[in-house]
């Protein structure tokens, strides 16, 4: 069916429809009652239907009004939404993010991220997804993520692999544990220790022969209930400093280093096609603040190097 009504007249239908009378729309809209008047005529007869019904003078809204009226809202609340997008898109270059971030940064790291990007770009609609490596570069690779933070990077032609950060690996620990007096955790100090694996890591950790041998993994927990696994089990496990730091904002918890050395790298990858956009370069800046707040701390002080390192 061939409509010859505007926006315009759907917004001029929608006052008249709050407002109970043309009079009425016509001052909110600051029209004449005739153009308002002309503007739901033009309306009916495009639509071959009624949308008021006139008693005494008065307009009563019919069954097919209320329906338009629903739809204009909607429609209204979308194009306003889009002339929003549109701004923030002048702005930024972009009208929303969707971010993918590894779990051994999903705790503080990545949310960190996600509040300094939009302290600097305030307005665009974020969304973080936390999620193992290998399918976050997929969902980059497929266009339904704009970047992702992950742990190992991988040859795709269409994407790009910068290194972020390289974090080394130390223990985390009940803060009442007696190998928390110490100030570093030896290799021996495993032996007999109630030993956490993280099943959701995306590093291979332990390559160190001996220290496999030692490891017998009594218990295994995500990422996102280690920390009170450890907690409550009074084990320990081993993980890269930035989830180590994020988990010890918990003060039952604490870390120290660990007398193995080994770093967990962290890269950030996109699709060849944003190279030049600036998106990339703003959450670089964001990146580097949230990296640089973590050196900071005294947990992390020589535990973040920038990536990678072997």
């Amino acid at each position: 069916m061939r409509t010859d009504f505007s926006l315009r007249d759907l917004e001029i239908f929608h006052a008249i429809a709050t407002t109970g009378s043309t009079r009425q729309a016509a001052l909110q809209l600051g029209l004449t009652q005739s153009a308002v008047s002309h503007a739901l005529a033009r309306l009916e007869e495009s639509l071959k239907i009624r949308l008021f019904a006139r008693e005494n003078q008065r307009l009563q809204i019919t069954a097919a009004g209320r329906y338009m009226l629903n739809e204009a809202v909607q429609l209204m609340a979308n194009l306003a939404r889009i002339e929003g997008d549109i701004s923030v898109l002048q702005d930024s270059g972009v009208a929303s993010l969707r971010l993918g971030c590894a779990p051994g940064l999903g705790h503080r790291f990545g949310p960190r991220l996600v509040w300094h990007y939009l302290q600097a770009h305030p307005g665009i609609a974020v969304s973080l997804d936390v999620a193992a490596s290998g399918w976050l570069i997929a969902e980059v690779e497929a266009g339904r993520l704009d970047l992702a933070l992950v742990a190992y990077e991988v040859h795709e032609p269409n994407l790009l692999f910068t290194p972020v950060v390289a974090a080394r690996m130390r223990a985390l620990l009940p803060a009442d544990s007696p190998l928390a007096a110490q100030a570093q955790v030896e290799l021996a100090d495993l032996d007999g220790q109630t030993l956490i694996k993280p099943i959701q890591s995306d590093h291979l950790i332990y390559r160190d022969n001996s220290l496999r041998r030692l490891l017998r993994h009594e218990l295994q927990a995500s990422l996102s209930s280690i920390g009170a696994m450890i907690e409550f089990s009074g084990g320990l496990s081993l993980v890269n400093a930035i989830t180590a730091a994020d988990l010890c904002e918990n003060p039952r918890l604490c870390s120290r280093p660990f007398a193995l050395e080994q770093w967990f790298n962290f890269y950030l990858v996109y699709r060849q096609e944003l190279k030049s956009n600036r998106l990339v370069g703003d959450i670089r800046q964001a990146l580097d603040a949230v990296v640089e707040e973590m050196r900071r701390r005294e947990d992390c002080a020589d535990a973040l190097r920038q990536g990678p390192t072997g």
